[in-house]
């Protein structure tokens, strides 16, 4: 039997599900499949106040310090909910817009941009939200100590000046256009100082002071959270009740929102996805580029094994038939793909991934061999214990170990898994990407760039990071296809990750629940949200 005959053998022993890692944006008023968005109309008033709405998780948020609410499928909706945010992505308008902020504007070249907060806005402490916190908080995402997922964005701040106590001025170390996104995600939820600083770090991870509508009411983390509604919040009276659980596996969440024990719940994966549109149960869908990925260590966390060679890298990326593993996983239902972006993207022009030659990749790894003669194939994937990861894994082996590596697949939870891919306790784990259509220059910089915080390869080459930055500076939409026409030649050399799928995400809504609306990176704000009875 040939390696390809045994791979496929091993394929179609199992029925898998594809899962994906990653947010976005899409038209809420009509999802790209067609299905249909909740209702978005109507806002909590105090005749609606009460009742209590209970979402299912993915993965939890880890904590509520600073920069860890960036994903939604990563806990980013608890963090918004308690925060709240500067700026707001529209997917339906494509446009951002000011939210605890007044307006920002920017200067001809992009270079500097001028921050308006809100008057009479208060953090849930009642102090009032300055031009200060605002400061406050970008500092401390550059701050490596926090561990920011928005790190990499806010350290294209090279001065955060506070014009006066709610005007804020931003100078950028080199022109971005995409500039408001840092604002939109988790860069934009704004840290009280004082009361911050006066704080014990563990403590405000599980109790935090924010702006948003909601303060938390209990915590146990990675398990569940309740959050209640803040009554001093600028954005007028809160009804609801929040409430997030976490259940493994997007079946298991959806068969929750099918018993209603949840009425939001956010699904991952082309089947289970399908499933819910298909059922015609209302959603906000999210197709995101690479947002299936399996990371490879190119050098982090002092790594030194087999992937550290890119010669290793491209034989894993040339050995994956995608195609083959989304009709054995999906049934042909997602979105497989080599390339960085997908080809729903606005950013998308033909733009073609390290292509499936399982001849190609044996030869490299023959040359690898060669000149490790003490390595004999051996590869050690890491894979989060959800069923989809743990299927998805079974398919890479099998491809992986047709092409001459010989891989042992490694299962841990998923918050373990989470916390070892950003600590660079891996070999090679599956994952994903979050780059919203938004700015995905943003995502790809955190990436693929040194110290971004989202480099969990650990990959630093400058060819890379002139690609990217080239990207991140292209002024309009022609020249950020060129631009990343150009990133996409160079990540084929250095595959700093290979890319499996795009991520189709779903945030499904009962319809008993209003008022909910989508933001960046498959999020969702529920400070209008309300029970319709």
């Amino acid at each position: 039997m040939t390696r390809a005959t045994s791979a496929l053998a091993v394929l179609a022993a199992t029925t898998l599900a594809l899962t994906a890692c990653g947010g976005g944006g899409s038209d809420p008023a009509a999802n790209a499949s067609g299905a249909s968005a909740p209702d978005q109309s109507e806002r909590c008033t105090e005749e609606r106040v009460g009742g209590t709405i209970t979402m299912g998780e993915y993965a939890m948020l880890p904590s509520f310090a600073p920069g860890q609410g960036m994903f939604g499928v990563r806990g980013a909706t608890e963090s918004a909910a308690v925060y709240d945010r500067l700026m707001q992505w529209n997917p339906e308008t494509a446009e951002f817009e000011p939210k605890l902020a007044e307006s920002l504007e920017s200067a001809e070249d992009n270079t500097v941009w001028t921050l308006k907060l809100r008057d009479g806005v208060t953090f849930s402490n009642g102090d009032p939200l300055t031009a200060e916190d605002v400061a406050f908080t970008i500092d401390l995402h550059k701050d490596p100590a926090t561990v920011s997922n928005a790190m990499t964005d806010a350290m294209q701040v090279e001065q955060t000046r506070v014009v006066d106590p709610l005007t804020v001025e931003f100078t950028l170390a080199e022109p971005w256009a995409g500039f408001p996104i840092l604002l939109a995600g988790a860069g934009g939820e704004v840290i009280p100082k004082n009361a911050y600083e006066a704080a014990d770090p563990q403590e405000w991870a599980r109790n935090p002071i924010g702006a948003g509508a909601f303060t938390v009411a209990e915590y146990v983390p990675d398990q569940e959270l309740v959050l209640e509604p803040n009554p001093d919040y600028y954005g007028g009276p809160v009804c609801p009740t929040l409430k997030f659980i976490r259940i493994p596996g997007s079946q298991g969440t959806y068969e929750a929102f099918q018993t209603d024990e949840v009425q939001v719940g956010f699904l991952r994966g082309a089947k289970t996805v399908t499933a819910a549109q298909d059922a015609g149960d209302k959603g906000f869908e999210t197709i995101t580029s690479a947002g299936s990925i399996v990371n490879l260590n190119a050098g982090n966390a002092g790594y030194d094994g087999v992937l550290t060679d890119e010669r290793a890298r491209q034989a894993f990326a040339k050995a994956l038939d995608r195609e083959l593993i989304d009709q054995r996983l999906t049934g042909g239902l997602g979105q497989p793909t080599s390339a960085i972006i997908a080809e729903s993207s606005r950013f998308y022009d033909g733009q073609q991934g390290p292509q499936f030659n399982v001849e190609e990749a044996t030869a490299l790894l023959d040359e690898v061999k060669a000149d490790r003669p003490d390595w004999n194939g051996e590869l050690t994937l890491l894979v989060a214990d959800s069923p989809e990861n743990m299927e998805s894994g079974v398919a890479v082996k099998a491809l992986l170990d047709a092409a001459g590596f010989n891989v042992t697949i490694q299962s841990a939870p998923v918050a373990q898994v989470v916390a070892r891919q950003f600590t660079g306790d891996f070999e090679a784990v599956i994952g994903g990407l979050s780059p919203s259509d938004a700015d995905p220059a943003s995502t790809f910089a955190s990436a693929m760039t040194p110290g971004g915080s989202l480099n969990i390869p650990g990959v630093d080459d400058s060819e890379l990071t002139e690609a990217v930055t080239a990207f991140k500076a292209a002024a309009d939409l022609d020249a950020q296809k060129a631009a990343l026409t150009e990133l996409q030649e160079v990540y084929n050399r250095v595959v700093p990750f290979a890319v499996l799928a795009n991520a189709q995400e779903y945030v499904v809504v009962d319809d008993s629940v209003r008022g909910v609306s989508p933001t960046l990176h498959g999020t969702v704000l529920f400070d209008g949200a309300f029970v319709e009875e």
